[in-house]
């Protein structure tokens, strides 16, 4: 596959994941497709399905703007550099975010997303105990580093 028609492969799953739809984001993977996620690794569409159905209930709104370098593609490789935004349970929350994106043919064989729950975490936390809870985590992470 070109690696045009690679772009607008990735673009079109990103999409169809911004939408909530789970049967269309799978008609972009192979049946053995892996997806690893900072939540579990997922292997086959079954487990996919119950992933991103999973996903759906979690978060009502979904959306992605290109950063950085945006989408990169070399042979049947991509990595797309984006931000993330979303809304769960009411609370608006963003995370710069990278998808790695191997195919095998048209589809996507593998798909890794990284990005940082505890900025997530950071954003959605309301009232003052989960707020203590993250920030001594943060904290704890970075002592040293300022």
């Amino acid at each position: 596959m070109s690696e045009e028609k690679i772009e607008t492969t990735i673009r079109s799953f990103v999409e169809a994941f911004a939408k909530r739809d789970v049967e269309k984001t799978l008609s972009f993977l192979s049946e053995d497709a892996t997806w690893v996620a900072p939540e579990a690794r997922f292997v086959g569409k079954d487990e996919i399905r119950r992933f991103l159905t999973w996903n759906a209930t979690r978060v009502q709104e979904l959306s992605f703007t290109d950063a950085g370098f945006g989408i990169m593609v070399q042979g049947n490789k991509a990595v797309y550099e984006y931000m993330l935004r979303g809304t769960s349970g009411g609370l608006r929350w963003e995370v710069p975010a990278v998808c790695v994106y191997e195919f095998s043919g048209d589809r996507i064989q593998h798909h890794r997303v990284y990005y940082d729950r505890l900025v997530v975490a950071k954003q959605a936390a309301k009232g003052w105990i989960p707020k203590r809870v993250v920030n001594a985590v943060v904290k704890g992470w970075e002592k040293g580093l300022r």
